[in-house]
């Protein structure tokens, strides 16, 4: 059976894996054990998570949105950076940037997403059936109202460590006067962060192994990689450059 088929486009992921892992490319020591909450985690089949976080500059009053969408093999199909001026406080910031990120999905052309911000207040409040009377409503209302325009649009709250690439997609739009669109890519410190989560999210599975060589370093070359994806079973065989087989199995 072909599992890419079976698990949809999970190639990419697999690709995104196999450059993270390429000798000195990144140099990451991989957890073995981390806390499932904390962790970016892959939209179902066919969706799009969207995360969002926000920067505000209290002295100037101006915030900047970082928005990221991925698929579920982890690809990156979109991200933008949008400043905010005249921004009040925080709570409109966090507003602000999830009023960009629906927009953005929708300009898009995205029909299922997933919406991720650290924001509790706010995610409730754009959750909520009752009319905010605070200075957020405005913002509120015109996130509600756009979410008619898709199949399916949700706001939930996950941690900031799950969207720490969001995070630093703003802190580099700090650098930009303008809005920035990218376009299945991102900045190389939003990739590099984008493709941690991913590696981490794997080694999440309270079923991931690590079977190394007594005494070598994780620096490696895979000789081939299949199926890696939400909710699949898949394997990834390689070896160690000094000629130790290294075996990946996660179910």
């Amino acid at each position: 059976m072909d599992a890419s088929k079976d698990c949809g486009d999970s190639n990419d992921g697999a690709l995104i894996l196999q450059r993270m892992l390429r000798p000195g490319h990144l140099g990451l020591r991989l957890p073995v054990q981390t806390t499932m909450k904390e962790l970016w985690r892959p939209p179902k089949r066919g969706s799009i998570k969207v995360i969002l976080d926000a920067l505000f500059h209290v002295a100037s009053n101006v915030s900047i949105s970082g928005i990221i969408a991925r698929n579920e093999s982890g690809q990156i199909m979109g991200a933008c950076t949008y400043p905010h001026l005249d921004v009040a406080n925080a709570f409109l910031a966090e507003a602000c940037v999830c009023e960009r990120a629906i927009t953005f999905a929708e300009d898009m052309t995205f029909q299922d997403v997933h919406f991720e911000g650290d924001s509790l207040t706010v995610i409730k409040k754009i959750n909520s059936r009752e009319e905010d009377k605070s200075v957020l409503r405005p913002v509120l209302q015109n996130i509600k109202d756009y979410k008619g325009n898709f199949d399916r649009a949700t706001f939930c709250f996950d941690r900031r460590k799950a969207n720490v690439a969001a995070y630093v997609l703003a802190s580099k739009g700090r650098r930009y006067q303008e809005p920035m669109y990218w376009v299945e890519e991102a900045p190389e410190v939003v990739d590099r962060t984008v493709a941690e989560d991913w590696v981490k999210w794997l080694c999440g599975m309270e079923k991931l192994y690590f079977v190394l060589h007594e005494g070598h370093q994780s620096f490696f070359s895979l000789k081939s990689i299949v199926s890696i994806s939400y909710g699949c079973v898949g394997s990834v065989f390689g070896e160690i450059s000094s000629g130790f087989p290294l075996l990946f199995w996660f179910l």
